[in-house]
């Protein structure tokens, strides 16, 4: 063989692998943002680019549930029976920090005309910071709020390879799973209702076999003070900008599980609600109780249910207490005496 031929072999070579990642890219669509329904199940979706997208079109509703992932299982019918006059999304962004937060409810103040209640859920303050995506490209923002170009954004997903979210998108199109994780774009929210039927089935050992309930699965997360200053100001920049317009803003701290709460430091947890109560009034629901204390109510020890989600809601609609059921109403004139309670829950953690 010729260098020349060896070199146009090589170029060849080059071609076929490039049309190839395109070609998977495109075709699978792991993210589905080329809409091409190939495989019709959703895999990891790209959720800041497809819930702008489709509210663009879409700009009658006027209540906005935003956070991380586990505020994605709340059903906005639920929300929609329990608040009179809402039409209601869930703009649920996976992995979502206070600045991802506030980016997007800038997005809906500009362009949501009849936009009125926006309900925030604040994940624990240990998790405000960098982290590492599971899937590359996940977490890049709608060109819309980033100020990118449209088509440079979709080209990153065309060239990008990443065997995870392709083997995640086909394996959900196995006919063994069909149905495993649904999506509905349209109201936001996603569910799992084969694992809903398993525990619902046989609780205990589901709880059993689901590895993150381990303690030996729970690792300590400490506050960072530079991380956390500027996680309340994107709360407080929010406060600000939906007040001028006169819209209603709802805050409230996860139901996480009883094995993560197990991981923060009570003086960490402490410095984390007399900083925030500060810059607005919220619920907190992110202490032991009989919600956060069953397994049944949660995925794994990260995501909590459907059947929480409706609980929250439900006590979200109710006049604010500062003993709810479940929940605590927090206020600066009572973040003394919930930081007292919050001490003594501490103990209740056994």
């Amino acid at each position: 063989m010729t260098f020349s031929k060896f070199i146009a072999y090589i170029l060849g070579i080059g071609v076929l692998a490039v049309v190839a990642i395109f070609s998977a890219n495109y075709v699978i669509d792991p993210y589905s943002v080329f809409g091409t329904k190939f495989f019709p199940e959703y895999g990891q979706l790209q959720e800041r680019y497809l819930k702008i997208e489709y509210l663009k079109t879409h700009p009658e509703f006027n209540t906005f549930l935003i956070g991380g992932s586990r505020i994605g299982v709340i059903k906005t019918e639920i929300v929609d029976g329990y608040l009179p006059g809402a039409k209601t999304y869930n703009l649920t962004l996976s992995q979502a920090r206070p600045i991802d937060i506030e980016k997007h409810v800038e997005w809906l103040e500009r362009n949501i005309p009849n936009l009125s209640h926006v309900i925030v859920q604040l994940d624990w303050a240990g998790e405000y910071g960098p982290i590492s995506p599971g899937y590359a490209l996940m977490n890049e923002s709608h060109p819309e709020i980033s100020g990118r170009f449209k088509y440079g954004f979709l080209f990153n997903f065309l060239t990008f390879i990443s065997i995870e979210a392709l083997r995640v998108k086909v394996g959900n199109n196995n006919s063994e799973v069909i149905g495993s994780f649904k999506y509905d774009l349209g109201k936001g929210y996603w569910s799992h209702p084969f694992l809903d039927k398993k525990i619902e089935a046989n609780c205990d050992e589901y709880v059993a076999n689901e590895k993150s309930f381990s303690s030996d699965n729970i690792h300590p997360t400490k506050l960072n003070s530079e991380l956390l200053a500027k996680g309340l100001s994107s709360i407080a920049r929010i406060k600000g900008f939906l007040e001028k317009r006169n819209v209603k803003l709802t805050v409230f701290l996860t139901p996480i599980n009883h094995h993560q709460i197990d991981s923060i430091d009570v003086k960490d947890y402490e410095r984390f609600i007399r900083q925030l109560v500060k810059f607005t009034d919220f619920y907190n629901f992110m202490y032991y109780s009989k919600l956060t204390k069953n397994d049944c109510n949660y995925y794994e020890a990260s995501h909590y249910r459907p059947v929480v989600g409706e609980l929250i809601i439900r006590s979200l609609a109710e006049q604010p207490n500062n003993r709810g059921e479940i929940y605590r109403y927090v206020t600066k004139a009572s973040v003394d005496t919930h930081i007292d309670f919050l001490k003594a829950n501490y103990f209740l953690k056994e």
